[in-house]
């Protein structure tokens, strides 16, 4: 009986050899990586400041992990290429992953991995300044898309301020829920929080569901 055991042990540990394990160890990791995102932590607050617009300037950057839908977060590096007129970002360098904003920070075009779209009237905002606690505005656009052009609604709500951790530190953020549907009669909602201290989005729950969380900002000098 024991040497069938160890004969067990050692076939076991030729089944899981060093680069099973090292690859194993790397699987357990994105994992847990992806359920921190998830679940990032969440306080309450008793208020925050009213925030203004953010100054972008060229080169500031907010990368991401995880995949969305959302316009904000077409790829996992977002990076200010132009301000003026409109507002022009940049998904991982490819100038092909491009996102098109207004000044008030709504969208104009969007090309990413998951959506593509333009808008050709209208507002197509997700957030708006000054941003305040209780305050809902509402927004209707016309968006053009490869299945066709069609009108939407979103209703953007200041739902709380909270503060939240996600990899890239802990920041005092507003709650903003997006409901948005359109006249065929599909509807989703988003869920974002905007921390001022970013000046930008530092976690994303998309109308599917997916959620993208902030892993690191800075200014690329």
């Amino acid at each position: 009986m024991t040497s069938s055991s160890a004969g067990g042990s050692r076939n076991h540990h030729r089944v899981f050899g060093p680069h099973m394990r090292l690859a194993l160890q790397g699987v357990l990791a994105i994992l847990a990586l992806a359920l921190l995102g998830a679940c990032a932590k969440t306080t309450p607050l008793a208020s925050l400041p009213t925030a203004q617009a953010p100054q972008w300037k060229p080169g500031d950057f907010w990368e991401f992990s995880g995949k969305s839908r959302s316009a904000y977060a077409l790829a996992s590096r977002m990076e200010v290429k132009s301000v003026g007129e409109e507002v022009v970002l940049v998904g991982d360098g490819d100038p092909a992953k491009l996102l098109r904003l207004d000044k008030d920070l709504s969208v104009r075009e969007s090309n990413g991995t998951l959506l593509q779209y333009s808008v050709g009237s209208g507002k197509d905002a997700y957030v708006f300044f000054p941003l305040a606690v209780g305050e809902t505005r509402t927004f209707t656009q016309s968006t053009g898309t490869k299945k066709g052009s069609q009108t939407y609604t979103n209703t953007v709500s200041v739902e709380a301020a909270e503060e939240i951790t996600v990899p890239a530190g802990t920041f005092k953020a507003f709650r903003i829920r997006v409901n948005k549907k359109n006249d065929t009669g599909w509807s989703g909602v988003y869920q974002m929080w905007y921390a001022p201290e970013v000046g930008y989005f530092v976690r994303i729950v998309d109308t599917h569901n997916n959620v993208v969380v902030l892993e690191k900002f800075g200014s690329r000098k």
